[in-house]
Parts: C-alpha cells; sequence; structure tokens
C-alpha cells in the first residue's frame, strides 16, 4: 500500500489516487464528456465481449491476462461510430497500452 498521489492526501491505496481523488481527477479531464461512454453498461457489455473472443490475450505481445485494456485501434475522439466499430476495438495489456496511447494513437 502506499499514499494517494494527490498531494497531501493521506488515505492509503493499493496504487495511484483514492476514490475521492479519482473522482475529481476525472471531473475535471478536457475530454470527461465524450468518457462518458465508458461507463455506460453497452460499453461494459461490449469490453467484456472483446476480452472473451480475444481469450484475455494482448494484441500486440501476446500475454495472456485477466487485467487487460480494451483500446481503440483508431482514435475515435467522441465519433460514435469508430468508438461503437466491433472492428476498431483490441485487447492490450497495460504495458501495450501505455506504450501505444504514448505514441499519442
Amino acid at each position: 500500500m502506499q499514499f494517494c498521489v494527490a498531494p497531501g492526501c493521506g488515505v492509503l491505496v493499493p496504487k495511484g489516487r483514492c476514490p475521492a481523488h479519482l473522482r475529481v481527477k476525472e471531473q475535471t479531464r478536457p475530454n470527461r464528456l465524450i468518457r462518458r461512454l465508458y461507463y455506460r453498461e453497452r460499453w461494459k457489455r461490449e469490453r467484456e465481449r472483446v476480452l472473451v473472443e480475444c481469450g484475455y490475450t494482448c494484441a500486440q505481445c501476446g500475454v495472456i491476462h485477466h487485467q487487460l485494456e480494451v483500446d481503440h485501434i483508431v482514435k475515435h475522439d467522441g465519433n460514435a461510430e469508430l468508438f461503437w466499430n466491433r472492428k476498431n476495438l483490441q485487447a492490450l495489456c497495460s504495458d501495450c497500452h501505455h506504450r501505444k496511447t504514448g505514441r499519442g494513437f
């Protein structure tokens, strides 16, 4: 356990921010209106479908992992057609996802 990364917060968390500071960060993100799509039940079902179809295997490195992220291959920027297009979704491990998003894709 470690302290929340928010300055002055004394809450212990496994990593990152405590729930209160996660909410604050999410509400101040410039793309928060787009991110609302990720909280819909439809997205939760679609995400699970992607993970099951790929057998919980990362599309980049091939590692099998139970905690994969579902990534949009082409950045959607709020475009509903790109967001919901199954052919635009892939499962990535957190390392591969960070490398991909770090390159701006």
